[in-house]
């Protein structure tokens, strides 16, 4: 499940000119309404309306409003639904230019002077000045304008970072009414930046921003109910907000709302939705939900078995840095699954997932060097991998460590050491370690020897389907025990 600790929104709602630019206040207020819609769904809103939002943009500025065209041309390399002809867009910023500096200058019109900073940060560099119009327009109100230099102090972006005057702008656009004010204010009570941590407070902001369509605060208000952040644990009322996120076309969204369905949180398990919501996430690029979508067709979990897609989703991933992803992507090309059999590549992508600290990846090198496969043999290499995917907490890499201890294998021999690695993995219910652990108690080494022990541990690893465990049992006597248990399956 992703925790989205809170992306922070750059492009914010409520823009309020003091002075509006045409002479008719009607029309000031169709431009008002029309920045609006354009501005929120981008930033938080359905993915379809803003489509639609910037559809609209364009036929205006297609009827040759000098406005619309400065907008969409400020736009144009930010998202893909407002591109241009470069020579078009150079045209439109350059008629559109002298018209907003006028009337940010002359008029003080505070929605001219936050689309000016845009275009000075956006297409000169210039911070500096930007800023200055940022705090020209902030100073009249201008949610915008506010949320934008929130997030100049909150990430020391040509300021000096100050958490708390990044909270002071935030609760400036909150208390307009401004959802991506109250969404960005939301995520410093939640994370305590700037601000006492106060989930509760998070939560009620979130869902004020929520109730405004806020999609991104609905995908965390699903994680505050589901992990019982500021309010008590409600599967069913996180999966609700998932949803109502997911529907709205919010990547990270769809994602937890399948991985809901995944994993039957707050609804009945149902893999096929869970593919669904993970392809639509997929599409938008969300790398994690590539991931998941290639687990799905590697497994053939709610879809057909498929490698070749497995592979293809993978790489998507990979080629964005995934550690997970290269890990998968490896696994594919060392066995020849959906890709030509390939174990130098299959040794890269390894390599490259290790170097990002993938614990599964760290253990595969590590089996790598144990074994000489790829390499010389080298157990201290080996440990020293095992060790560290072991302290991350990965049960099979506690057990492998476990091994060498009791080797003496690129260690020093030592049961002690050995128990506590094999107990560490038993917690997480690993049947070789719940297995090697009971020997370790059968013959008292690194452990007081405990037979009753050594039982009750071969009986959870066979339950486990570990054969070793169960004919251990058999051969000490337990065959009643063994029946039993063959009789329930």
């Amino acid at each position: 499940m992703r925790n989205v600790i809170p992306v922070f929104i750059l492009l914010c709602a409520t823009a309020c000119p003091a002075q509006p630019l045409p002479d008719s206040a009607r029309a000031a207020q169709e431009i008002k309404n029309t920045v609006e819609r354009f501005i929120n769904t981008r930033t938080a809103g359905s993915k379809d309306d803003f489509l639609v939002a910037a559809a609209e943009i364009r036929r205006l500025a297609d009827e040759g409003q000098p406005f619309y065209r400065f907008l969409l041309a400020l736009y144009a390399l930010q998202d893909e639904a407002c591109k241009l002809p470069d020579g078009k867009r150079a045209a439109y910023l350059t008629e559109g230019r002298p018209l907003l500096r006028k009337a940010a200058a002359e008029d003080e019109n505070a929605l001219a002077q936050y689309l000016c900073g845009l275009d000075l940060a956006f297409n000169m560099g210039d911070m500096a000045g930007a800023k200055r119009y940022f705090d020209s327009a902030a100073l009249q109100g201008n949610a915008l304008a506010q949320n934008t230099l929130g997030i100049f102090y909150l990430t020391g972006q040509s300021v000096k970072q100050d958490e708390k005057k990044a909270a002071s702008y935030f609760q400036q656009a909150a208390l307009s009414g401004d959802a991506n004010g109250e969404y960005n204010l939301a995520s410093l009570y939640q994370q305590g930046r700037g601000v006492p941590k106060d989930p509760s407070f998070s939560l009620e902001l979130y869902s004020r921003a929520a109730a405004k369509g806020h999609s991104n605060a609905m995908n965390n208000l699903g994680w505050l109910y589901q992990h019982g952040i500021g309010v008590k644990p409600n599967p069913e009322q996180a999966v609700e907000w998932y949803r109502k996120s997911a529907e709205s076309g919010n990547p990270d969204g769809e994602f937890n709302y399948g991985y809901a369905f995944l994993h039957g949180l707050g609804v009945k398990p149902n893999p096929k939705q869970a593919g669904v919501w993970f392809w639509r996430a997929a599409e938008q690029g969300h790398t994690e939900a590539e991931v998941n979508l290639g687990i799905l067709y590697r497994d053939g979990i709610g879809v057909k078995e498929n490698f070749a897609k497995a592979a293809d989703w993978f790489q998507k991933a990979a080629a964005k840095g995934n550690a997970g992803a290269l890990f998968f992507l490896a696994q594919l090309y060392e066995r020849g699954k959906g890709v030509e059999a390939d174990e130098k590549k299959a040794l890269q992508l390894y390599q490259q997932s290790a170097e990002k600290k993938f614990p599964r990846a760290l253990l595969a090198l590590g089996t790598f060097y144990y074994r000489g496969k790829f390499f010389e043999k080298d157990y201290a290499k080996a440990a020293s991998l095992y060790r560290e995917a072991a302290e991350s907490g990965l049960d099979s890499a506690q057990n492998n460590l476990g091994m060498l201890y009791t080797r003496g294998e690129g260690v020093e021999k030592d049961f002690k050491k050995a128990a506590e690695w094999f107990e560490k993995a038993e917690r997480q219910h690993l049947a070789d370690a719940q297995f090697n652990l009971g020997m370790l108690y059968e013959y008292g080494r690194g452990v007081e020897q405990n037979h009753l022990k050594a039982v009750d541990l071969c009986k959870k690893a066979a339950i486990n389907g570990h054969v070793a465990a169960t004919e251990w049992l058999f051969q000490n006597g337990y065959t009643a025990w063994i029946e039993s248990l063959e009789r329930k399956e």
